[in-house]
């Protein structure tokens, strides 16, 4: 899939605060006592930022990738459809007149993806802002969220985006925006997935 320059993310309809609150969040929710964040403090958005791998457990999911339901990867599918269901329980309204940001890192973002896929019906003003994340689907997945706007981060080397395999029909929704590694090491993938280095290179694009 393409790659896009990070400067397009200067484009987006979503504006650069509500893009680094997002990303922020994506590194405060590990700290949360939930599996997610409901930030409200951007008036017209409300944005949703879910957890990404966290404990041992969620590396069952991440290698869950044989398995496969509606064309996506059933890992995932299952933590999305947990996390609405953590929302509807811990009576989290989301708000009919503000626009609904689903964000995450790593496992965070491709559960953020598939929750997007499951609420786009009932909840059709969205957008997703992902990074690190994992290829979450098949082209099915692909082709039902192709009119959503997806700002979809890589940043440095990070290997995750590269999984689960494109050989076991596995694909990315969007293009990946490009973000620049100031300190690029030889073998860095591994450390490139931190989320707090994807924070601090939006900081300095937006800057």
């Amino acid at each position: 899939m393409a790659v896009i320059n990070a400067l397009i993310a200067l484009d987006s309809s979503i504006p650069k605060e509500v893009i680094l609150k997002s990303v922020k969040n994506c590194v405060d929710v590990y700290a949360h006592k939930n599996d997610f964040i409901v930030d409200k403090s951007i008036p017209g958005y409300c944005i949703l930022a879910i957890e990404g791998t966290n404990e041992t457990s969620d590396w069952a999911t991440n290698l869950s990738f044989l398995f496969r339901t509606e064309d996506t990867h059933r890992g995932f599918q299952g933590n999305a459809t947990r996390t609405i269901t953590n929302l509807v329980l811990n009576y989290e309204s989301l708000e009919k007149d503000r626009k609904l940001i689903l964000t995450g890192h790593s496992l965070g973002g491709a559960t953020a993806t598939l929750v997007a896929d499951l609420m786009l019906k009932s909840t059709p003003d969205l957008a997703i802002i992902t990074i690190g994340s994992p290829r979450p689907g098949g082209r099915g997945l692909r082709k039902r969220l192709k009119n959503v706007e997806h700002l979809r981060f890589v940043y440095g080397d990070d290997v995750v985006p590269s999984t689960p395999p494109f050989l076991a029909g596995y694909v990315h929704t969007h293009p990946k925006i490009q973000l620049e590694d100031d300190d690029d090491k030889r073998f860095d993938g591994i450390e490139d997935h931190n989320a707090v280095y994807y924070y601090k290179a939006l900081k300095k694009l937006f800057s």
